[in-house]
This record gives C-alpha cells, sequence and structure tokens, in this order.
C-alpha cells in the first residue's frame, strides 16, 4: 500500500472525540476505524473520513488512529476505489501528483459543505 498524504485544512472536524481518552456520549469513533493491510502484511488502524465521486470515480480518506511510523496525526491518507461496493473495492495510491491536490481540495470543500449544513441545523 503507497500512501499519499496531505494535511487536513481548516475544515477538519473540531470534534476531538478520536482522541484515546474520549469520553463524549455521542462518541461513534468505534464504528468508524478499519484496518488496512499494507502490501507486506502490516495491519494499520484508520478513522473513515468518507467516499466522494469526484470525476467519475471514487475516492476514500483516512486519518490515522494509531502512530504511524512517516505519517502524521493529523495527516488525510486518501486512496481511489477500484470496484463498485465500497466494503470489498481496492484501495489503490492515487500515483498523480496533480490529481492528489484536486480530490484533496474536493474533499476539503465536501467536509466543509457538511460542517455548514449541521451548523445551520442547530
Amino acid at each position: 500500500m503507497s500512501e499519499k498524504e496531505k494535511k487536513l485544512c481548516d475544515c477538519e472536524d473540531e470534534c476531538h472525540c478520536h482522541d484515546d481518552d474520549c469520553d463524549c456520549e455521542d462518541c461513534c469513533c468505534e464504528d468508524e476505524i478499519v484496518e488496512l493491510t499494507t502490501d507486506d502484511g502490516k495491519k494499520l488502524k484508520f478513522y473513515f473520513v468518507g467516499t466522494i465521486e469526484y470525476k467519475g470515480k471514487n475516492y476514500s480518506a483516512f486519518e490515522p488512529a494509531e502512530e504511524i511510523e512517516g505519517i502524521e496525526e493529523d495527516d488525510l491518507i486518501i486512496f481511489e476505489l477500484s470496484g463498485d461496493d465500497e466494503e470489498t473495492a481496492e484501495l489503490l495510491p492515487i500515483e498523480d501528483e496533480k490529481l492528489l491536490d484536486e480530490v484533496f481540495e474536493e474533499f476539503c470543500r465536501v467536509l466543509d459543505e457538511d460542517e455548514m449544513a449541521e451548523d445551520a441545523e442547530n
């Protein structure tokens, strides 16, 4: 698994319920943690951020749920999904830096829109 990483922009969720000492009553962290396996068989834990469609392809983003060498805790790891089913799709690294930047910006836009919609509901 080749990881492409980007720092989260200012639209990052402010909940902080991903902390190890989380005690918020509405925490759904356990449901969000996924285990990804590297090409060499190492299992790594990530928080699932979400999936978006961009230019006809699907992309999923993850944040580290544990300390991982070479990855900062606020890095956003983005993969292209191959296949139709999110549960069984293969995660492919995004090799094109320009495309990676575009997908990252789209994730930020979507997260920002979601946050604004939640604020409007409250």
